[in-house]
């Protein structure tokens, strides 16, 4: 009986850390691959790694972010607006594309050519959390 406990605690025990282990990685998001043709935004920095999985692709302008919100890693809506949240970005949309500060492309801006990738807006014009509009320049 003692030994049927105890190895009933050895197998629970490596049950726990089989689950707990991978949790722990710091790995980015799968959506930071960024598929050809869009443009790829994070809430955070370094593409989500090891923080919220809130992401979202766009293939065209939008003059107010205030009204779109992220993403989940499962594809399903958070319900959090990625107004002024956005921290990195990937983009694969063929053309440059501009972050805007404020809503209707004003205010301070930062632009990315077409395969560039910035996973900490803290060192740009547009700044960390600041983005409200984006322009993507050839749609």
């Amino acid at each position: 009986m003692k030994l049927s406990k105890k190895l009933a605690g050895i197998v629970a025990a490596a049950t726990l850390f089989t689950v707990v282990a991978p949790a722990a990685a710091a790995v980015a998001s799968p959506r930071s691959t960024c598929y050809g043709g869009r443009v790829c935004v994070y809430a955070g920095f370094d593409y989500n790694r090891g923080q919220v999985d809130h992401w979202r692709d766009l293939v065209a302008d939008d003059s107010n972010l205030a009204d779109n919100n992220w993403l989940n890693w499962d594809f399903s809506n958070s319900w959090q607006s990625m107004d002024n949240d956005i921290s990195s970005v990937r983009n694969r949309i063929g053309c440059s594309v501009t972050l805007w500060q404020h809503p209707g492309f004003t205010g301070a801006h930062s632009t990315f050519t077409h395969n560039s990738n910035d996973g900490l807006l803290s060192n740009n014009a547009v700044g960390n959390d600041r983005t409200s509009s984006i322009d993507i320049w050839c749609r």
